[in-house]
């Protein structure tokens, strides 16, 4: 029953000291409900109430370790461990039915009061999981409610939004009480609560110890991988037992169908089970194991991910005659027009507009004429031959009256590309001269002159100031740059959409809005702390990053010697920046004809690697 009268805090905890409650306090994740827990059992404990937490959440836990739920009481300014039980997840709406089992657990472990012992408890706070939508948070919700006897519920909700599962909540054999949240109360962003969630763990590990295991005479318990698959175990958080009695949690550090190597938090006395899910701590993070993708549908004819489209060669062409490589993202289709081994060229479509993106422009014999026509912006990462030489192709092509041509680039751009115009004899071009808008970048700001075929120097126009490294926005979407080191500054751009609608398959009568999936170009940088550092950040979460693999691990003697990536850092490049997949690119000539030792070795490194697949060529 919910009730529609909202009491002060002061009333709250008037009727909390009488009688001996326990609160289920429900709110979406940044709603306030541990702070408003910690406030509540405060003031009992100073009123001279003894009261109890029971933290649900596994994902980000008010206290205790993530990865499982905990029994806590306040002893003065921090909260005072009784009892833990591990789950190895974080997703808590995945493994409802452990999560509630692990509650059933810590429930009768809850000290007893000293008037009835054998019937009556001193309050309880069951801080719930921030999962309010949905079916999972419609069944967690009553689940938690049945299983711990709640006969008060807290509902946190922000001012002026409706009450989040309202017919569940209605239908509860418990008194609902609507609280507004505290206009301080916020949601805390995802990185940040995956650092603090990581901080965390790290912390409970400590120094750690390794325990050596041999699989046969273990039960494991969970969602194990398969041991033959050592890539999919290394991170994973396991809870160690012993006779069904937790003896500690750890992270697997190598697993085979003999050994299973553990870092544990403390030496454990013996080991006869062990819990898995899907918790994992990887790239110094503790997040949730990928999903594996699904596999591609063979009747679509856009592939979900790289297929190598069979062109044309044009007649002059100098490049080699593999295939194109190309990939859907949302609303976009990006090519690496040269394949993987040609001059870097990714070309960026943008279906249903008649409008392309450029990414560096090499070797431009496959681009059609009207291609040229529909580039509206061009972003170099710098002005080495193979990564600019097509650029006079784009200048002969829009010779008309055409709209300037925006390029983008590192310091002394401006320079090049004035020069290759001023090269050309432009007595005949009259009013039809190709025109570009060169912008340069000085971190903070953008540098910039106008360059018109037959005019004798470039006309600087006003600088720009930029943040956060966009260097252009208009309404559907941004650019954002970063500059790493090649030897000579070099640019890295993400493409990034802005929100679009989308609609919930469990809420179809909701909507919501949803950010696009940014694609991330880099390539021509070396293995340096700063250029990894850079680079995860700008392609945090994307959904394609196209990223150099010029070497196999074998020369990398020649890889540092010309400043360019191994398979290695490409792959731990995509691993830290968490993308959901990654093309590898401009592989060294010599392996031309041995991509697939380039591919296996990035398999070694990476599962988010995905190998261009023979198709059909990309509609739309």
């Amino acid at each position: 029953m919910i009730d529609p009268y909202q009491p002060t805090e002061a009333e709250l905890l008037d009727r909390l000291c009488h009688t001996d409650h326990r609160v289920l306090v429900v709110g979406e994740s940044g709603s306030g409900k541990t702070t408003l827990i910690r406030r509540l059992v405060t003031e009992l404990t100073n009123r001279g109430r003894n009261s109890y937490c029971l933290n649900c959440d596994p994902g980000m836990p008010g206290f205790g370790v993530p990865g499982t739920l905990t029994l806590a009481r306040l002893d003065g300014d921090d909260w005072s461990i009784l009892a833990s039980e591990p789950l190895c997840t974080l997703d808590a709406g995945r493994f409802r039915m452990p999560l509630v089992m692990a509650v059933n657990r810590l429930l009768a472990r809850l000290p007893r009061t000293q008037q009835t012992p054998e019937t009556q408890t001193p309050p309880l706070f069951l801080d719930s999981p921030g999962l309010v939508r949905g079916v999972g948070g419609a069944e967690l919700l009553q689940a938690l409610a049945a299983t711990a006897h709640i006969d008060l519920c807290l509902v946190l909700a922000r001012e002026g939004h409706p009450l989040p599962l309202h017919n569940e909540l209605a239908s509860l054999p418990a008194r609902v009480i609507t609280i507004t949240s505290s206009p301080q109360a916020h949601p805390v962003p995802r990185t940040q609560r995956m650092l603090k969630r990581s901080q965390l763990w790290n912390e409970h590990l400590g120094k750690g110890h390794t325990v050596s295991l041999a699989p046969e005479p273990l039960t494991l318990l969970g969602t194990p991988p398969p041991l033959d698959n050592p890539r999919a175990w290394r991170g994973r958080q396991v809870a160690l037992f012993h006779q069904g009695e937790l003896q500690t949690l750890g992270e697997v550090q190598e697993a085979s169908p003999t050994l299973i190597q553990v870092k544990a938090a403390s030496r454990p006395v013996d080991v006869d089970q062990l819990l898995v899910r899907d918790a994992v701590y990887r790239d110094n993070r503790l997040h949730t194991a990928p999903k594996k993708p699904p596999a591609p549908d063979p009747t679509r004819p856009i592939a979900a991910g790289a297929t190598e489209v069979k062109v044309e060669l044009g007649a002059l062409t100098n490049v080699t005659g593999e295939p194109q490589v190309a990939v859907r993202v949302g609303n976009t289709v990006a090519t690496l027009v040269n394949g993987v081994t040609g001059d870097p060229l990714l070309q960026l479509r943008m279906l249903h507009q008649g409008r392309s993106l450029l990414f560096d422009i090499g070797d431009t014999g496959r681009m059609p004429l009207r291609a040229a026509h529909q580039i509206s912006d061009v972003f170099i990462s710098h002005a080495h031959a193979d990564h600019i030489g097509g650029f006079l192709w784009l200048v002969r092509c829009r010779i008309g009256h055409y709209p300037p041509c925006r390029l983008f680039g590192p310091p002394g751009l401006h320079k090049h590309v004035s020069g290759m115009v001023s090269g050309i004899l432009w007595d005949r071009v009259e009013d039809r001269a190709p025109k570009f808008i060169v912008h340069e970048w000085y971190e903070d700001h953008l540098k910039r002159w106008q360059v018109t075929a037959g005019e004798t120097q470039a006309i600087p126009l006003e600088t720009l100031t930029i943040r956060d490294g966009v260097v252009h926005q208009e309404a559907g979407f941004a650019v954002r740059a970063t500059q790493l080191d090649h030897g000579v500054p070099v640019m890295a751009y993400a493409y990034e959409p802005r929100c679009q609608p989308k609609v919930r398959g469990d809420q179809l009568d909701g909507l919501e809005k949803a950010p696009g999936e940014k694609v991330v170009y880099a390539t021509d940088f070396r293995d340096s702390p700063e250029n990894v550092r850079k680079l995860s950040e700008l392609a945090r979460d994307a959904h394609t990053l196209f990223c150099e693999a010029s070497f196999l691990l074998a020369d990398r003697d020649q890889a540092e010697r010309t400043q360019h990536l191994t398979t290695e850092t490409c792959a731990r490049i995509a691993n830290l920046a968490d993308v959901r997949q990654l093309v590898a690119f401009h592989f060294s000539h010599r392996y031309e004809k041995q991509q697939d030792r380039v591919y296996e070795e990035l398999r070694k490194f990476t599962d988010r690697l995905v190998v261009p697949q023979k198709s059909t060529p990309l509609s739309g």
